[in-house]
C-alpha cells in the first residue's frame, strides 16, 4: 500500500499525520488556508458543539491535592484572627505534624496532610478546651430551717400589741406599767420634735414596735412574714433580726431628719421594707469583695438588683396608699436596708457567716437593744 496524495490516514483508532501534499477533492475536506469562497461552497456535516466552561478554583501556593484545611473546631462568626495561627503552628510543630500556611492578613489558611487531619484537629481542640475558663457552678449557701422561730418573733410582736391594747389576760402583766394605749404611743412613737430637740433617738427603735390599730398590725405581719423568713433562712435568725432592727432604726432616723418638727409616725412597716433592702443588698454585694469577681458574684449581683427592683415595685403599689401612710419612712427603710445588707454581704464574703454562737449573741443583742430603748422611754 502506497501513500500518494492522502495527508491523513485513519488506522485502528489513532491518526497518522503525513507530510503536506496536494489534497484530493473526493477524499479530504478543504484546508483552513483556502479562500472563503471555496469554504462556503463546501457543505458542513453538523454544527459545532458548544462546550461548557467549568470554573476550577486552584489552591493557593500550590497546596498538595490531598492536604486538608483545619481549624480548632470553634464556631466563629468571622475568620480566626491572624495571631491565632501562630499558636496553631506552634502546636503542630510540637507534635511533629507537617503543615502549610497560605494567604495573608485575614485570609490565612492552615493545611495538613489528609492522613494527619484527625490528629491535628484533636490537638487544636484539646488546647482550646484547656484555654477555656470552666463555667462556674452557682452553689447556694447553706440554709437555716428557722421559719418557726421567725413566726415566734412575729407572735411576740402581736402579743406586745395586745399588752398595749389591753387584750384579756394581757391587760395587766407583772413588771409592766398599767398605761393606756395613747400613753404608750406618746412615749414610744417617732416624735420628730422630741428627737431633734431633746435627742430622744431611742424613739427610732421603740416606734418599730408600735401600731395604730389591729388592722395595721396584721397587715404588716402578713406582708413581712415571707421576707423575714427568706432573710433569716439565708443568714440565720440572730443576724437577720439584728440587721432588720438596724435597717428599721436607720430608716426612722433618716425620716426624722427629713420630716418637719411636727411629724409623728409609728409602725413596723419601716423595718419590713428594710427587710427587703437587707435581703437584696446582702445577695447583691455578697460576691463583690473578691479580688477577681467571678460569674457567681455577677449572678448574685443580678439577683440582688432584681429583688431590689421588686421591693421598689411593692413600695410603689402598697407603700404609698392611704392618707396616714408614711411613704418617706418606707423609702428610707428600703434604702437603709440595702446599705446595711450590702455591708453585711461584703463582710461575709471576706470572712464567713457568723457561727451559731455568734448568731445567737446577735439575736440577744437585738432583743436587748429593744428592751433598753423602752427602759429609756419609760
Amino acid at each position: 500500500m502506497v501513500f500518494q496524495k492522502s495527508p491523513v490516514v485513519r488506522s485502528r483508532g489513532f491518526f497518522c499525520f503525513l507530510e503536506n501534499r496536494p489534497y484530493l477533492k473526493d477524499m479530504t475536506p478543504p484546508p483552513r488556508h483556502l479562500s472563503p469562497t471555496r469554504q462556503a461552497t463546501t457543505p458542513s456535516r453538523r454544527p459545532p458543539l458548544r462546550r461548557r466552561k467549568l470554573r476550577l478554583w486552584m489552591r493557593p501556593y500550590s497546596v498538595p491535592r490531598f492536604w486538608r484545611m483545619i481549624d480548632d473546631g470553634e464556631k466563629r462568626p468571622t475568620l480566626p484572627p491572624p495571631h491565632l495561627f501562630d499558636l496553631w503552628i506552634t502546636i503542630l510543630a510540637s507534635r511533629n505534624i507537617p503543615y502549610l500556611l497560605t494567604g495573608r492578613g485575614n485570609k490565612l489558611r492552615l493545611y495538613v496532610p489528609a492522613l494527619l487531619e484527625r490528629q491535628a484537629r484533636s490537638e487544636l481542640e484539646a488546647v482550646l478546651a484547656e484555654s477555656r475558663k470552666p463555667r462556674p457552678v452557682y452553689i447556694e449557701p447553706p440554709t437555716h430551717n428557722n421559719a418557726h422561730w421567725v413566726l415566734s418573733v412575729l407572735l411576740l410582736l402581736i402579743l406586745w400589741h395586745g399588752v398595749r391594747m389591753h387584750w384579756g389576760f394581757l391587760a395587766h402583766l407583772p413588771g409592766l406599767p398599767d398605761l393606756p394605749s395613747e400613753e404608750w404611743s406618746r412615749l414610744g412613737s417617732l416624735d420628730v420634735f422630741r428627737v431633734k430637740t431633746f435627742g430622744e433617738w431611742y424613739r427610732c427603735v421603740t416606734a418599730l414596735t408600735l401600731h395604730a390599730d389591729s388592722q395595721h398590725l396584721f397587715g404588716n405581719v402578713l406582708f413581712g412574714a415571707p421576707f423575714l423568713i427568706l432573710l433569716c433562712r439565708r443568714v440565720g435568725l440572730g443576724l437577720g433580726l439584728f440587721l432588720i432592727l438596724l435597717a428599721g432604726s436607720f430608716g426612722n432616723a433618716l425620716n426624722a431628719w427629713y420630716r418637719p418638727a411636727g411629724h409623728i409616725s409609728l409602725g413596723f412597716s419601716t423595718a419590713l421594707f428594710g427587710t427587703v433592702g437587707v435581703l437584696s443588698g446582702f445577695m447583691a454585694l455578697q460576691g463583690w469583695g473578691s479580688r477577681t469577681q467571678s460569674d457567681t458574684g455577677k449572678l448574685s449581683w443580678r439577683r440582688g438588683i432584681l429583688l431590689l427592683a421588686a421591693g421598689t415595685g411593692i413600695l410603689a403599689m402598697l407603700g404609698t396608699e392611704g392618707d396616714k401612710t408614711d411613704y418617706a419612712a418606707h423609702l428610707f427603710g428600703l434604702l437603709s436596708g440595702f446599705i446595711v445588707g450590702g455591708t453585711a454581704g461584703w463582710i461575709s464574703r471576706r470572712t464567713a457567716l457568723p457561727s451559731p454562737v455568734i448568731n445567737t449573741l446577735l439575736g440577744l443583742s437585738a432583743a436587748g437593744l429593744v428592751v433598753l430603748c423602752w427602759r429609756l422611754a419609760l
